[in-house]
């Protein structure tokens, strides 16, 4: 075996690759050591330049692993898994038969467990993906990239016996539709959920929905195979099907060498689109995950991909089609909309029409009341959205979508749950970054070990160790919040289920060190954290938002000590919903289809990656803002109260935090950087709800009395009480307005004490008492 030189390793940086050196055991072909911690290796920090700062040693080295990013990827043979041993001598003929240029281009190992790998150049990488599989689901067949580790050639077991590195080269669409939709052809799992071939229900939006079942379901053959015509998709007639999967037909894009580019299912009217190359139809490769059927289409989803996902012009296509070929379509009943002010007049409902389809959906399939759902749902996507997007409304006024938002209700109120509704995929996220941290903290242990056991001048790096990622942090001090964010640069939000214990902490330091921090952090900017004992924590770029419910007993926490100055409160958004009756229990199920909209959409919200964007006014946004802006200028110059002042100031920034907020969620694709007059409108009716409901937490807050601290039933029984009356008349009067007699003597000694609303003579057995406030 030959020696692996620095060479080696140097030849393939040039290509691009990213080489690991590998210490084998011959024995039991597997892999003694990485030499680097290569979980620690991205894309963009490993390159000739570094390679010797990054390997100290190549001693006792004697295999390579390709840490796979794009272009690069490996289309993996595993025939372990299936009792074909020729799929790969099949797949290859086929390949050579529709385009032998494709061998010239690729290049291709034996492995160790008597399978291969192909080695690709391809853009359209993402991510790994499944091709084939046996039918019990093991992996026969499958594209790796994303930074998945490939053992290879010189390694022992390994041998590449077509080509070298340095003849792999750029595949064009055509030529991996070719690789991928030959590969799939082998394909015999049969899904659980029956494939296309069974009821796959097809998503859209309420107002259309009618309308587009009607049309897939009565669509002709002929008029379905004009649609699959019109976009470039012709029947292959040569094209053989599997035993096992009968029921579709296979279709090529005009011109494709490839064996398939889409199966097309007459029976249940849906297509899937294998082929990168058919240009706006979402596509096998688009894939989220094997439960993804957002590129499942329809008849009525392959229009509106046609009409570039403008749903008008699809439902007018569907419309002209359906007439042609006899289709009646009943449209429903209509809805007659009355158009509302921007300052609507019942400002204490939250204006669910501004939000997306999607959550919409969710709100009217669940018992919880709408305010609720609305202010963990505005929570949620601010988070989404995260640092990946700025409001600059002026030169250097940047607004991150950072909010804090309190949901205050009564014990019991169903504030938790509707909660959990609204926040349900940050929970799927950061399922998925816990196993993420354990699969990497399972391979830093094994690489810790090896740096501890290494030999002398084996030069293997200490590796280090993984940082658990979360977008949802619990009840967090500021300590671990600063160090959650110096790993997470997206963001998080502090979740707390009771926003009291959260504030109970805020005073933990003399100075409110920790209330201080939580300013800081509302506005984005640069946060420093130092502690005596302890190192400098500095986050350059933070995002934190804030989430929480709390009982109106307690909700004067907020004000508290020095947070009746500092103008913690006015930075909090309040979902304060009249008191209701509590909800009988009620068995709901969201229906599967409103789910996956949903999460799809929250998928679509989120951008962990990339580069930020920079979003912008409008004209007509522009001009909507600053008269509103001026109108509550009004009122701020006319207030005397700092709380007032404070309150105004801070809700004109929060209408712009909005405003980015319903432009992405509307928007997520976030082709166009401008604020919408539409988001701009919409942005201002939301600031205006969160107004009045701001007006009903001052009387806690910030009271002119204490009898503002009062509730509904409180203040009932206290102007039901004379000037003066003894312990015996108040428990009369009390059990005429249906208050317990010992709930009475627990607020009249309430009422005695800290701002007092009576004064008491008396001992216990004889007590008296006056009111100070009438």
């Amino acid at each position: 075996m030959a020696n692996i030189t620095e060479q080696d390793f140097t030849d393939l940086l040039q290509l691009g690759l990213k080489p690991i050196p590998l210490k084998w055991d011959i024995a039991s072909k597997t892999v003694k050591s990485h030499c680097i911690a290569h979980s620690e290796i991205t894309a963009d920090n490993y390159n000739i330049d570094n390679f010797k700062t990054k390997v100290k040693s190549l001693q006792g080295v004697n295999g390579i692993g390709i840490k796979l990013f794009s272009p690069f990827g490996c289309v993996d043979f595993d025939l372990k898994n299936t009792e074909d041993k020729e799929v790969f001598t099949k797949w290859l003929k086929a390949v050579t038969s529709l385009d032998d240029e494709i061998l010239s281009k690729i290049c291709i190992e034996t492995t160790r467990n008597a399978g291969f790998h192909v080695y690709i150049k391809y853009q359209g990488l993402k991510n790994k993906v499944s091709l084939a599989r046996e039918k019990n689901g093991d992996e026969v067949i499958a594209i790796y990239t994303g930074g998945t580790l490939s053992y290879c050639d010189p390694t022992p077991g390994y041998e590449m016996y077509h080509n070298e590195w340095q003849d792999l080269q750029e595949l064009t669409d055509d030529q991996f539709d070719v690789l991928v939709s030959t590969a799939v052809s082998f394909d015999k799992y049969e899904s659980k959920n029956g494939g296309a071939s069974k009821t796959i229900l097809s998503a859209y939006p309420k107002d259309y929905e009618s309308t587009c079942i009607q049309f897939d379901e009565g669509i002709t053959e002929e008029a379905f195979e004009l649609i699959l015509n019109d976009m470039g998709l012709f029947f292959n007639p040569e094209y053989k099907n599997s035993p096992k999967d009968p029921w579709f037909k296979a279709y090529l894009r005009k011109g494709s060498k490839a064996k398939m580019s889409a199966k097309v299912y007459f029976k249940s009217k849906k297509v899937l689109i294998f082929s990168g190359s058919i240009q706006g139809y979402p596509h096998w490769a688009d894939r989220v995950d094997a439960d993804d059927h957002s590129w499942v289409l329809t008849p009525s989803k392959l229009i509106y991909y046609k009409n570039d996902k403008d749903w008008a012009s699809t439902i007018e296509e569907i419309k002209m089609i359906g007439d042609s070929i006899g289709i009646e379509i009943v449209d429903p009943p209509e809805i007659i909309l009355h158009p509302r002010p921007i300052n609507d007049t019942d400002r204490l409902k939250v204006p669910m029409d501004i939000f997306s389809h999607e959550f919409q959906s969710i709100a009217q399939v669940t018992p919880f009341p709408n305010e609720m759902l609305a202010g963990a749902y505005l929570s949620a996507l601010s988070v989404l959205i995260g640092n990946s997007a700025v409001f600059i409304a002026s030169d250097g006024f940047f607004v991150k979508p950072i909010i804090f938002m309190a949901v205050v209700a009564s014990p019991g109120s169903f504030k938790s749950p509707a909660a959990k509704v609204s926040l349900s995929h940050l929970s799927e996220i950061d399922h998925e970054y816990m196993n993420e941290y354990l699969s990497k903290n399972k391979e830093y242990k094994i690489e810790l070990a090896e740096y501890k056991n290494q030999k002398k001048g084996e030069g293997i790096k200490e590796p280090e160790k993984p940082e658990l990622k979360q977008i949802q942090i619990k009840d967090a001090t500021i300590e671990m919040t600063i160090k959650i964010l110096s790993t997470n640069t997206h963001g998080c939000i502090n979740n707390s289920d009771e926003l009291s214990g959260f504030l109970k902490r805020m005073n933990r330091y003399g100075d409110n060190d920790e209330a201080q921090k939580w300013l800081e952090l509302y506005d984005g900017n640069p946060l420093t954290l130092q502690r005596i004992g302890r190192e400098l924590d500095y986050v350059a770029d933070p995002f934190c938002s804030i989430f929480g419910t709390i009982q109106p007993g307690v909700l004067a926490a907020l004000s508290a000590k020095d947070n009746a100055h500092n103008g913690f409160f006015h930075r909090f958004l309040f979902v304060y919903p009249e008191p209701e009756k509590k909800l009988s229990f009620n068995s709901f199920t969201i229906p599967q289809t409103i789910k996956d909209n949903f999460k799809s959409l929250m998928q679509n919200v989120y951008k962990k990656d990339g580069d930020k964007s920079y979003y912008r006014f409008s004209e007509d946004a522009l001009v909507v803002y600053q008269k509103w802006f001026d109108e509550k200028n009004v009122k701020y110059n006319a207030a005397e109260s700092d709380d007032i002042k404070g309150i105004i100031s801070k809700y004109q920034t929060y209408c712009l935090k909005f405003a980015l907020i319903l432009e992405i969620e509307h928007n997520p694709l976030r082709d166009k950087k401008i604020i919408s007059l539409t988001s701009m409108e919409n942005a201002i009716r939301l600031t205006e709800y969160f107004f009045a409901n701001i007006h009903k937490a001052m009387k806690i807050l910030s009271p002119n009395s204490p009898l503002d601290r009062l509730n509904d039933t409180q203040m009932k029984l206290y102007k039901s009480l004379p000037v003066s009356f003894s312990n015996a008349t108040a428990t009369e009067i009390a059990k005429k307005l249906n208050i317990k007699e010992a709930t009475c003597r627990v607020y009249l000694v309430r009422w005695c004490k800290d701002e007092p609303i009576l004064t008491s003579k008396g001992d216990q057995r004889n007590k008296t008492y006056s009111k100070i406030y009438e």
